[in-house]
């Protein structure tokens, strides 16, 4: 038709399904003309159908999920494991008894001799009482304190703790006679001020070293119980208390945050994975005109530096030079290495008079600041195994070539060793692995004395120990 002008159309579906319109011949909607909306009327088939409740998709239900297990099935494998942190609490209980009235506390280990608590340990048990009818005031303090004493300065004294918490009162019981059982429950908090710092509570720990310069460094906490008794009702103002200490030991146990891998050989690692590793170098020195060169030490370590009270570290060292240095201090038949925790002997041939001592060691030093005077003491907390590693230095390598030898070992802490370093107040304690390298007849040799030190830290659990970590109180832990 002349003067037709094509119209797009948007045919609102919604309005039709609304008006409940199955097939439509015709039907008025709106139309989108030109930005306006207009009615006008279109023809659809007749055959066009609409459904206008399209009806639900029917509902299956969901397959049950597996039933759960901590060990693999069949056709499983563990892609990354870490170890629990829960441990069983102690079933059994320490009792102290002080006249007519006894004190139990729970959760302690079998025969133990004192109480001990670790991080943010629940202190809980019972105080009994034979004959309660006279008691006014039961009170429990948890007690802690830092004393240091250096021979330079004098001592000083750190209040760790002093919490105090009221079990029974008379003025604010409705019974005026205290019960013959009044039970306590008190958390041991994580952290003290130390000034305007917070930090966390220290070990319990005790050194003493005597001589001149003198060192003494105690941690110490307590449960103190005071009972507040009226002998005479009728005089309420004289009253009688009666104290009731019990030290207790604080340890907070701590985690490596990383493994020790078992490593078959330094060699067979340090191509491949040379970040299992940490590095320390130093360097063995040469008096002057001495016409001998330096000697290169190289201490490897695991890479972690935190290793458990009961972890087995490996190490391995190597010196590297020229050859007549390392002649010069192990002598044309290389002598022996010896290893302080057992005087083992290595490598073959007659000992020399003057022989080299290797060792290897672990190195704990307390330091001790009092009125800006510090003292520090150091002292050996394990001795290590060294043994050689093949190729060994022989006499028909020329004088001037370099060369390299080589020993691993390991090391272990001594088992009266149960807490790791810490830095409070005070007080400084910092472990180290600690080489020690003395050329054969130190006072005519050629190379000097070398010792190297690496430091690290002791924590109490190993990596992969799962029942050695806190347990006590099961709200909220820090």
């Amino acid at each position: 038709m002349e003067g037709t002008v094509p119209v797009f159309l948007t045919v609102d579906i919604d309005l039709l399904a609304r008006s409940g319109s199955v097939s439509l011949t015709p039907a008025a909607v709106p139309i989108h003309l030109h930005g306006f909306y207009q009615t006008c009327f279109i023809y659809l088939p007749s055959t066009y159908h609409m459904q206008v409740h399209p009806s639900l998709p029917t509902y299956s239900p969901s397959s049950p999920a597996p039933s759960y297990s901590c060990e693999p099935a069949c056709g499983e494998q563990t892609l990354q494991h870490t170890p629990s942190n829960a441990r069983p609490t102690p079933a059994f209980v320490f009792i102290k008894t002080a006249g007519k009235t006894t004190v139990v506390l729970n959760d302690q280990e079998e025969s133990a001799e004192i109480p001990s608590y670790g991080r943010q340990g629940l202190v809980n048990g019972t105080i009994c009482f034979q004959n309660p009818e006279n008691i006014s005031e039961v009170v429990i303090k948890v007690e802690g304190k830092l004393e240091t004493i250096i021979s330079e300065a004098g001592g000083k004294s750190v209040k760790l703790l002093n919490t105090q918490y009221k079990l029974w009162t008379s003025r604010e019981s409705q019974s005026s006679t205290c019960p013959a059982q009044v039970p306590f429950a008190v958390i041991i908090p994580t952290c003290f001020e130390d000034g305007d710092t917070t930090r966390p509570l220290p070990p319990s720990f005790h050194v003493m070293y005597r001589g001149v310069p003198s060192l003494f460094l105690k941690t110490s906490y307590n449960i103190h119980i005071i009972v507040t008794r009226i002998p005479h009702s009728k005089v309420e103002f004289w009253t009688k208390k009666k104290h009731i200490s019990i030290p207790f030991k604080y340890y907070p146990r701590t985690r490596a945050y990383r493994p020790i891998l078992s490593i078959p050989s330094f060699f067979s690692t340090i191509k491949t994975s040379p970040e299992e590793w940490y590095q320390a170098s130093s360097c063995m020195k040469t008096r002057e005109r001495s016409g001998i060169q330096p000697l290169e030490v190289h201490l490897f370590v695991p890479a972690g530096r935190i290793y458990a009270l009961t972890d087995v570290i490996p190490f391995h060292l190597q010196l590297f030079g020229n050859v007549s240095s390392l002649r010069e201090l192990f002598t044309s038949s290389l002598g022996r290495v010896t290893s302080a925790d057992s005087n083992r002997t290595f490598l073959s041939g007659k000992p020399p008079e003057c022989k080299p001592v290797l060792r290897v060691f672990l190195l704990r030093q307390v330091t001790v600041e009092v009125k800006g005077q510090k003292s520090w003491r150091n002292t050996t907390i394990g001795e290590g195994r060294v043994w050689p590693m093949p190729p060994l230095l022989s006499n028909c390598c020329p004088s001037g070539s370099s060369g390299h030898l080589d020993w691993e070992g390991e090391l272990r802490v001594n088992q009266d060793v149960d807490v790791g370093g810490f830095n409070v107040a005070n007080v400084q304690v910092k472990d180290f692995i600690s080489l020690s390298l003395a050329p054969p007849c130190p006072q005519s040799s050629p190379l000097l004395e070398l010792q190297l030190t690496v430091p690290i830290r002791l924590v109490t659990d190993s990596w992969g120990d799962t029942t050695a970590m806190d347990g006590g109180f099961t709200g909220p832990v820090v």
